[in-house]
């Protein structure tokens, strides 16, 4: 696997507190996530991207931005089960990092990526 980091961003007071009202208490565990670096991005010579993203514990899951889909508990009871939340705090962290250029970057195999997407 190729490895490496983007360069480092920064928020803004103006856009923390948007995200604070608009995703209430996913904000601070989201922020949290990409201040470890637990968003790695997740690309195959074919074109598939997937994110892996460490969460609590350091539980990793599988997620896809663009089919807003995450594998862990939050997102099947909060978003699709009650539809009490639009996404969890993976998928977030996954957002606020690519918009400050701190997810890491990893090159794998489609083999790879499909055992990712064995669930």
């Amino acid at each position: 696997a190729v490895v490496s980091t983007q360069s480092t961003g920064e928020i803004s007071d103006s856009i923390l507190n948007i995200l604070i009202n608009v995703c209430g208490d996913l904000t601070v565990p989201a922020l949290a996530i990409v201040d470890n670096e637990g968003v790695k991005r997740i690309s195959s010579p074919s074109g598939k991207i997937v994110y892996e993203v460490t969460g609590s514990n350091n539980a990793r899951y599988t997620c896809l931005k663009e089919e807003i889909y995450c594998n862990c508990p939050s997102f099947t009871n909060s978003v699709i089960l009650k539809g009490s939340n639009c996404l969890c705090k993976h998928l977030l962290a996954i957002h606020i990092a690519s918009a400050l250029s701190k997810e890491v970057i990893v090159s794998e195999r489609d083999e790879y990526i499909e055992s990712l997407l064995s669930f």
